[in-house]
């Protein structure tokens, strides 16, 4: 994998988890009458509203804190982590997506 390779597949991670942080925090906000302090505090809420499976309260919490790996420590990431992660990690989130979008109708 190129060097820009790299840095795109890091970029897009930190793309999708601020797009994670901002639908959970308006999905609690909106649907679940809450106030989040946190990202993490949003998906809690969610959770704790039978949003998001805690398996999947797990997973989305290891994105979020991977982002700020990646944004602030990005040179203690293991690219080859990376990877295998992306290879296998997405259910979570692709359930996450799939509940919201029956939930409110979108096709």
């Amino acid at each position: 994998m190129s060097d820009e390779e790299r840095l795109a597949i890091r970029y897009e991670l930190v793309v999708i988890a601020e797009v994670v942080m901002a639908l959970v925090v308006h999905v609690a906000r909106r649907d679940l009458g809450a106030r989040p302090r946190t990202p993490v505090n949003a998906l809690a809420i969610l959770r704790d509203g039978g949003l998001v499976t805690v398996d999947e309260y797990e997973d989305l919490v290891r994105l979020l804190r991977f982002r700020n790996l990646l944004v602030h420590r990005y040179w203690v990431i293991d690219d080859y982590l990376i990877y295998q992660g992306i290879k296998s990690n997405f259910k979570s989130l692709l359930s996450l997506i799939n509940r919201l979008r029956a939930r409110y109708g979108i096709q």
